[in-house]
């Protein structure tokens, strides 16, 4: 019997991250289908599953409007904040948002009390993926990794916005620096 308790964190697969959003990452939908997957398989074994998502208000130093890095995106109650539709919902996912001020909070920890409830429920290691792979994702591993969980970095769930070509694979390889095991989620290693 393993003594691992895991945890499945999906990051911020909301429509203003996928394509017709306003900060869309392309084919940023491609990571549903195996998130659905591992939703389906963490919550049939009784294990936790969390969505974060960011959840800013219509003003914050976030958006390039008010001298931050990005379009305005993921306002609260917005239709560009909800989950995408086809993202599996189940009243057993736990939500986390980020956010909420005028901090840039990529990370599901920025801010959050996801350590916390993590470690109530005696999680260990946690499995990531979302959107996207060089921003949100990286960060989630990274501060998973400090806050002392073993973390693997579920590849083919995750896509990049790459802002400059090769920073999805550079986030890759900053997370599996960091300690992160990048796996598959079909085959379960890499």
């Amino acid at each position: 019997m393993s003594t691992n308790k895991r945890a499945l964190i999906v990051v911020d697969v909301q429509n203003d991250f996928c394509p017709g959003g306003t900060l869309a990452v392309a084919h940023g939908d491609d990571v549903v289908q195996p998130l659905n997957k591992l939703i389906e398989e963490f919550l049939e074994k009784g294990e936790p599953v969390f969505k974060t998502r960011d959840w800013h208000p219509p003003q914050t130093k976030h958006f390039q409007a008010n001298g931050g890095t990005w379009p305005i995106h993921c306002v609260q109650n917005t239709e560009g904040a909800a989950f995408h539709p086809d993202l599996m919902d189940d009243k057993h996912i736990r939500i986390i948002s980020k956010g909420l001020g005028d901090e840039d909070c990529y990370s599901g920890f920025d801010g959050t009390d996801l350590t916390l409830q993590l470690e109530r429920l005696g999680v260990n290691e946690i499995w990531v993926g979302g959107l996207a792979t060089d921003f949100c994702v990286k960060q989630t591993v990274l501060d998973g990794i400090k806050e002392g969980f073993q973390v693997k970095a579920v590849t083919d769930a995750m896509k990049p916005v790459e802002l400059k070509p090769g920073d999805g694979e550079q986030a890759l390889e900053e997370m599996r620096a960091a300690g992160a095991q990048l796996i598959d989620s079909r085959s379960r290693s890499k």
